[in-house]
């Protein structure tokens, strides 16, 4: 049947102005904002450039479905139209058979008529038929022979008249038969024609694809710059800031060493507010709004109870700063990783904004949805998955879904 159609290096970057990456300013928090606003527009526009990608990808599916099923019906045509040369070349052969019969029950006819006139003497007329009567010894041989030539007549006749009626019989059944060819000639005229029309079509769904997977090849390397970029930028307002607290801290100490020289007695005081303050003993967990608090689990940033969570637990190599669920195909792209539509027990499926989940509900419009393909089975998947909607946030929660190759996955 079809031909699941593999996007190769499908998301990442959509376009983004150069002279974002040619700007050199000062290093300051702004210049940090505006890179992560850039790196913002471009998933914004990766993800828009995905949706498209997934709508031409089934386009393209159904487009090789229609090829397919039109190739049975032309492959069917054909067997009928050769079923339909062999009835016609059966007729015709019982036609010719028909055609040969008369013309052996005139001669016999003939035969018959001349063995009769021979026994009556030589010929007086010339007419075998009146010859035969002619010759009669009496009126008792006359009534014979007239009833005999009759008989003969009659019989001949009748059965020439079978054999007629099955010759126009055949005839019907060819004139039939060859109706019936036209048809189907005419019928698989037309699908060839609708096939060429689907080919082409299939033709300008693939170029549309290829063209797509060119413009996301031609940028992945823009959002690379720009979060290479964004890392500079923060690691040097980072720096800016801890030599600013640096300083500072310096100037508190000689505050500090100002009063203690101006008022010994208040050296323990002094001592007593250098001291660090304890740390709380709920550092380390993280209250999810219930009244409950979870602990933060170690390599996975992500927010407890969100289906990005859950992922980042049953495939640690999935990344820490990926985004929300409708974002990973276009980061995890940018991180290197094989990212297309073909489906594989051990990848991460990704659901866009919007997107149906298999037509049984319908991922978050704004964030997306991420899942763990457990296994794969024809078209369809089966994945695992968390988030507050299911009875059990932190998963798993499994579930079976069809067309399987409209999804976007992620692979190791």
């Amino acid at each position: 049947m079809f031909l699941k159609k593999v996007i190769t290096s499908t998301v990442a970057l959509s376009m983004l102005a150069v002279s974002v990456l040619n700007t050199t300013t000062a290093v300051s928090a702004d210049t940090v904002s505006d890179t992560q606003n850039a790196i913002n527009t471009n998933k914004s526009e990766t993800d828009k450039l995905l949706k498209d990608i997934a709508s031409a990808n089934a386009d393209n599916i159904k487009l090789q479905e229609q090829i397919s099923d039109n190739t049975e019906k032309i492959e069917k045509l054909k067997t009928d139209i050769d079923q339909s040369n062999e009835k016609i070349n059966k007729l015709n052969g019982q036609i010719e058979g028909a055609k040969v019969e008369v013309e052996k029950r005139t001669e016999a006819l003939k035969g018959q008529l001349v063995a009769l006139q021979k026994k009556s003497g030589d010929t007086v007329s010339g007419n075998i038929y009146l010859d035969f009567v002619i010759n009669s010894e009496d009126f008792s041989d006359l009534v014979s022979r007239t009833f005999a030539v009759n008989k003969l007549n009659q019989a001949n006749k009748e059965a020439l008249n079978d054999v007629k009626e099955a010759k126009d019989q055949y005839t019907a059944l060819l004139n039939e038969q060859e109706k019936t060819k036209a048809n189907l000639q005419s019928d698989k005229s037309e699908l060839e024609t609708k096939q060429n029309d689907l080919k082409s079509m299939k033709e300008k769904s693939d170029q549309q694809q290829a063209d797509l997977n060119k413009k996301i090849e031609d940028n992945k390397a823009t959002l690379v710059a720009l979060q290479s970029q964004y890392e500079e930028a923060a690691n040097a307002v980072k720096l800016a800031q801890d030599k600013a607290n640096a300083t500072a801290q310096v100037a508190d100490a000689k505050k500090d060493d100002n009063k203690s020289n101006n008022n010994n007695n208040d050296n323990k005081a002094t001592e007593n507010k250098a001291t660090p303050e304890a740390t709380s003993s709920n550092a380390g967990s993280i209250s999810q709004g219930d009244g409950s608090a979870h602990g933060i689990v170690a390599g996975n940033t992500y927010p407890w109870g969100q289906c990005t969570w859950y992922v980042k637990q049953v495939a640690p190599w999935a990344g820490n700063n990926w985004g929300n669920g409708g974002q990973w195909g276009s980061s995890a792209a940018a991180a290197g990783f094989r990212v297309d539509h073909s489906p594989a027990a051990g990848s991460i499926i990704v659901f866009l904004p919007g997107q149906s989940v298999g037509g049984q509900w319908t991922a978050d419009g704004a964030y997306g949805h991420v899942a763990y393909v457990e296994s794969v089975n024809g078209n369809s998947v089966t994945i695992s998955q968390g988030g507050m909607g299911f009875s059990n946030p932190a998963g798993p929660n499994t579930q079976t879904i069809s067309g399987a190759g409209s999804y976007i996955y992620i692979h190791r």
